[in-house]
């Protein structure tokens, strides 16, 4: 167990740098040491949980039914894949286990280091904001790192994630972290605690409007009204609206910069196409898809992207709607499994909602964030989803 608490800390010091920690191998595989340390968790966990019976019983059926299904369609198309495709998509499977690994861990700590990673999570989430207000004055596009498949984001705020969108929606889900803590523990907190509480959650909300990320702004509201509501303090719910209604006033005389334009449509336009890709796979592979991860692969056999490109594109591997993706990859059978498991832990989160602050936290990103991984690939997004099995495992009581 010591084990699994050193590589859990290793994550939480390794998790703040984001995409900056990330160095291609080639053959569209990338090392990242956030990845690396997850999967060796994995193995621990796995050790772990095979030595002790009582563990053992905590893991529902329904944990590993989607990576099952993920393999078994790997299998099934491996015929049209190449080795090396083939090798590739399995490391993307095995990646996703990792992050769910994260999940396994932490529902075994006590209470005590349970509170240990929770403070990390609200350091971690400082440096991010700390790392995004250095960027946006002193670094504010990517342009540089175009030859990377890095788009430019000129004048928004991309952190060390390098994607407005992405780092948009951790804000959020940092957000409603900070928030859940504050007002289950405001009688308790000393007024400098609550103060510093409170400027935080201003600097993060200041940092949601200059990532200028529609699908940020949205998964901001959606998270936001089911936060108060399950909180039961609805009159929130009308500050938040005119906050955002008063950011569109503020900003909308820059409409005329693309970047800046919350109705911008090329990109609107860019991500119709990948629809239209994704349907298009779907209709030919219905049940089982063409193998999670193999998407890019299949991108290259429909001539949807070029193998000979001269830049890279880091958004080849995915759709930017979450389960199209998942039902372009596992088929309709993925796509049941996926949102079964989903569907398990609303329901463990909306058990403990009104009792356990991380529960709270989990079901508001978690709706919110289903909202915005209609237009960014988000569920699958590696830092996106070791915070959301982080939590997860904080709010589940231990077995």
């Amino acid at each position: 167990m010591s084990l699994l608490k050193i590589f859990i800390i290793i994550l939480l010091v390794l998790f703040p740098f984001g995409e900056i920690l990330r160095f291609p191998l080639g053959n569209n595989i990338d090392l990242k040491p956030l990845d690396v340390v997850a999967v060796l968790l994995f193995f621990c966990s796995s050790a772990v949980y095979l030595k002790n019976k009582v563990f053992r019983k905590s893991l529902k059926w329904y944990y590993f039914l989607f990576p099952l299904i993920g393999l078994i369609s790997l299998v099934i198309n491996s015929y049209w894949l190449k080795p090396n495709e083939l090798f590739t998509s399995f490391l993307y499977l095995l990646r996703w286990i990792a992050y769910l690994s994260v999940f396994f861990a932490v529902i075994q700590f006590d209470d005590t280091f349970k509170k240990k990673i929770s403070n990390f999570l609200l350091i971690d989430g400082l440096i991010i904001l700390i790392i995004g207000y250095v960027q946006y004055f002193l670094y504010p596009s990517l342009r540089n790192l175009y030859y990377l498949g890095w788009d430019e984001h000129l004048y928004r705020m991309f952190s060390s994630f390098l994607d407005p969108n992405f780092v948009g929606a951790f804000f959020v889900i940092y957000l409603f972290f900070i928030a859940g803590i504050l007002f289950f523990n405001i009688k308790k907190f000393s007024r400098k605690k609550i103060v510093f509480y409170s400027i935080l959650l201003f600097t993060t909300l200041l940092a949601i409007f200059l990532t200028y990320s529609r699908s940020t702004l949205l998964m901001l509201l959606v998270s936001g009204i089911a936060f108060f509501i399950l909180l039961q303090r609805k009159k929130f719910i009308f500050f938040l609206i005119g906050t955002i209604v008063l950011f569109v006033i503020i900003i909308s005389p820059f409409f005329y910069i693309e970047n800046l334009d919350l109705f911008r449509i090329n990109s609107s336009i860019a991500r119709l196409e990948t629809t239209q890709h994704a349907m298009r796979i779907i209709q030919n592979h219905p049940l089982i898809g063409v193998g999670f991860d193999s998407y890019r692969y299949a991108q290259l056999r429909y001539n949807f992207i070029q193998s000979n490109s001269q830049f890279p594109s880091h958004s080849a591997s995915g759709v930017d709607v979450s389960l199209l993706f998942v039902l372009a990859t596992t088929g309709i059978i993925g796509l049941l499994a996926y949102c079964y498991l989903w569907f398990n832990l609303f329901k463990n989160a909306q058990q403990g909602a009104k009792q356990n602050p991380y529960a709270l936290i989990f079901l508001a990103s978690s709706v919110g964030l289903f909202v915005n991984a209609v237009f960014n690939n988000s569920l699958f997004y590696a830092e996106i989803m070791f915070l959301m099995w982080i939590i997860a495992g904080l709010m589940m009581k231990k077995n």
